[in-house]
């Protein structure tokens, strides 16, 4: 057993919700796996359920798919085993995980990161996912890949004994992983590169199916049924962006405003991925190179980005004077958007 080991990552080309930064630190500079990512995450939608851990009531936007990409993609060996199959195989949480990275897999679960975050018993949990990609028996520490140590989505290391005190006191009903995959229970999940053969092409008609039902918003869920029926309340497509903006405004309205940035993070990341997506496109010959369109839809990229920030700095400071700004900014990136994707997906629909 080595001293010491660190498997491959790559700071991630999104980081909006942990299961993507996960994904695509394993896979960002992967050209195999880009055929499969560029024809993807295409579709937006955002529903409203409960928050784990203050029982708040949030709408939830992500693109598709979403946190059960790691088990979809195909450039991914993906395994799921329960506590008990754990503890069997090598009796503590900390062999599991070494033993894991050794054979080339990094792995994935729920923490409470309050315990690893805070030297002092605290009366309060911060069930949260975790990536782990190698350690350091010397120093005894992990390498994780996580949002809660710094400001922003970063890789740090945590010690054994935090690690093994943020494991052993969740329970099954805490972790939001295993129970949202409808498996219930306790565990870890074990993910492994598997991208040297290639065993996805670039999928045109799909990236024109979903191009249709996000500018059209339709409706996505019927093409997971075999896999999960629990569907209500569902936006899709453009239409996310006034369901936001609904949710934004309905958050100033409060007596002490509090807005969720998540949802801004998450389309803000749509539209990095969109970009370099229709650059991958023109690059490959699937469409004419084009400019003039990458300068248009990089002015998207920027209202977004604008847009997040000003909604983070008025989150900070109360600015809510600065509101109609970020509308403007957000209502500017939809309109030119949808013109630039029409043209994108005609061009496709004409070859």
């Amino acid at each position: 057993m080595a001293d010491m080991k660190k498997l491959p990552v790559t700071y991630p080309m999104i980081t909006s919700w942990q299961w993507h930064a996960t994904l695509f630190s394993i896979l960002s500079d992967d050209e195999n796996a880009k055929k499969w990512i560029f024809s993807n995450y295409i579709q937006l939608r955002c529903y409203d359920i409960q928050e784990i851990w203050t029982g708040e009531d949030i709408l939830l936007t992500d693109m598709m798919p979403g946190s059960s990409s790691l088990k979809q993609c195909p450039y991914l060996v993906f395994s799921l085993l329960t506590k008990e199959q754990i503890e069997s195989y090598c009796g503590n949480v900390i062999d599991f995980i070494i033993k894991t990275i050794d054979l080339n897999g990094y792995v994935y679960g729920v923490f409470d990161e309050a315990k690893i975050l805070c030297d002092a018993e605290v009366d309060y949990k911060f069930p949260h996912e975790l990536f782990i990609y190698g350690y350091d028996r010397d120093k005894e520490v992990f390498y994780v890949g996580d949002f809660t140590f710094q400001d922003h989505y970063s890789y740090n290391t945590v010690s054994f004994a935090d690690i093994e005190r943020g494991y052993e006191v969740i329970t099954a009903s805490e972790d939001h992983v295993f129970k949202d995959d409808h498996k219930g229970g306790r565990g870890l999940y074990v993910v492994i590169k598997n991208s040297e053969n290639l065993t996805y092409e670039l999928d045109t008609e799909l990236i024109k199916v979903n191009l249709r039902e996000y500018l059209n918003s339709m409706d996505s869920k019927n093409h997971f049924r075999m896999m999960r029926n629990r569907f209500n309340d569902t936006t899709f497509g453009i239409k996310v962006y006034d369901r936001v903006l609904a949710q934004i405004d309905k958050q100033l309205h409060k007596d002490e405003p509090d807005f969720d940035i998540r949802a801004l993070h998450v389309m803000y990341d749509h539209k990095v991925l969109m970009y370099e997506r229709i650059k991958y496109l023109m690059n490959n010959g699937v469409i004419k190179y084009n400019q003039s369109i990458l300068d248009e839809y990089a002015t998207v990229v920027t209202n977004m980005l604008t847009a997040r920030n000003l909604l983070v700095r008025i989150s900070i400071t109360g600015e809510i004077a600065a509101c109609p700004r970020f509308k403007t900014y957000l209502d500017a990136a939809k309109e030119k958007e949808i013109g630039i994707l029409f043209k994108v997906l005609s061009e496709m629909e004409d070859k």
